[in-house]
């Protein structure tokens, strides 16, 4: 399979192949979710306090050695007042990612999935009662696993700007090659 290539078909507006060196990572940056500052917090097996700690869940990245990194552009959305408009364009990125993370896994090693925000997959999460009833295919939180996600896409040649009216979504898929 021809990742970037199966990736634009999916209609990502942005793609590009990275290694696992291009993926930039901060403690401080996982501290930021916190019961104060997401609502996802305490919610699932991908966010915080059940994800694990920064350098306990690091090696998801660092296992492995290749990746893609997408976005999904949506314009014309007012990031104060646009919530249906953005939480649709999240769910069709989060569609997007799915497939993609289906289509490699179903060929490659070891792949693991990243998304803005917490796994959404079930409803209700098993969180804290069970096990995760899906870890194979559950969607990583880009922030609980201190992804700077300004500085990957600088890495990767992709604009991750903040203008009035456009919301960018980013995910990310690593693989062993």
């Amino acid at each position: 399979m021809n990742i970037d290539e199966f990736a634009r078909e999916l209609g990502f507006d942005h793609v590009a192949m990275i290694g696992v060196d291009d993926v930039v990572t901060s403690p401080e940056l996982a501290l930021s979710c916190n019961p104060r500052s997401c609502r996802k917090y305490g919610s699932c097996w991908t966010c915080p306090p059940g994800v694990g700690t920064y350098n306990g869940i690091l090696p998801d990245i660092t296992s492995r050695n290749a990746g893609v990194l997408v976005q999904t552009v949506r314009e014309g959305v007012d990031h104060y007042g646009d919530w249906d408009l953005i939480e649709e364009a999240l769910s069709l990125h989060n569609a997007r990612l799915d497939r993609l993370a289906g289509a490699m896994r179903a060929e490659l090693a070891d792949v693991i999935e990243f998304s803005t925000g917490g796994c959404d997959l079930c409803s209700p999460c098993s969180y804290p009662d069970a096990p995760c009833i899906k870890p194979g295919l559950r969607r990583e939180s880009l922030s609980a696993h201190g992804v700077a996600v300004g500085a990957t896409c600088e890495r990767a040649g992709l604009d991750y700007s903040f203008e009035t009216g456009c919301v960018r979504f980013v995910g990310m898929v690593l693989y062993s090659s």
